[in-house]
């Protein structure tokens, strides 16, 4: 009689964990969709800078350069970094496009683009940020505004010198790898730790002490921040 009740009991307790469990997933997932639109204006802060930074890649070369990027701008997207490399490579010997075409179709495919076990951490971190900008009198929406306006201002002409590049071998009839192999070079040479730090400066001339001290969690999980000085000051930078 024991026995079965234990076996009942065990059986019971087994239930009732399978149960939270799935409650507990089902309210991940409910929230998840709520703050899909948070989640995309976030993503859409990282794809401006993936956009502009991995100009020119090409499939020869992007090994190096996703590495680089990782190394000192930001891991989040991996191991999927290389892909967003080859989409923007494409993108660029369009000649057409603009950063936010480029931007746009990023966001399109973010969700294919962003890691499978970075979707709940980044629920947590959105929820934190958006709680913490609301107290501040602000909002998500202000903030990646302001900060997205202050990366695409400090990027543009970096764009404009690779697009140019790019598309005047294209009109001279170079090939597609040819063309990108010299925007790469001019992608590469520009990536480094003062060009990082000058759009940060801009972020913070852009923000508002509250909204960057909101901004500090998120930004050290999607960049590399131990590389830079993070301290909010309006005067510093150009």
């Amino acid at each position: 009689m024991d026995n079965h009740r234990s076996r009942r009991d065990s059986i019971n307790q087994r239930s009732r964990r399978r149960n939270e469990q799935r409650t507990s997933f089902l309210k991940q997932l409910i929230f998840f969709c709520e703050n899909l639109s948070q989640i995309r204006l976030t993503m859409r802060l990282l794809s401006a800078f993936v956009a502009v930074l991995f100009i020119g890649a090409v499939h020869a070369q992007s090994a190096a350069f996703t590495t680089k990027f990782e190394n000192i701008v930001s891991k989040y997207l991996s191991p999927n970094t290389g892909k967003a490399v080859d989409m923007v490579g494409a993108d660029v010997y369009n000649c057409s496009t603009t950063i936010d075409d480029i931007v746009s179709h990023l966001m399109s495919q973010i969700m294919g683009l962003l890691p499978a076990n970075k979707y709940l951490p980044g629920m947590s971190m959105l929820s934190g940020f958006q709680s913490c900008l609301s107290k501040a009198g602000s909002s998500m929406e202000k903030a990646m505004g302001v900060i997205g306006a202050a990366f695409k201002k400090q990027l543009t002409p970096l764009f404009n010198k690779v697009k140019t590049k790019v598309c005047t071998m294209k009109a001279n009839g170079k090939d597609q790898k040819t063309a990108l192999t010299e925007g790469f070079k001019i992608a590469t040479a520009a990536l480094t730790k003062p060009l990082v730090q000058n759009i940060i400066y801009a972020c913070m001339k852009a923000s508002t002490a509250a909204e960057y001290a909101c901004s500090q969690s998120p930004l050290t999980q999607i960049m590399q921040t131990a590389n830079y000085d993070m301290v909010f000051n309006k005067s510093k930078g150009k």
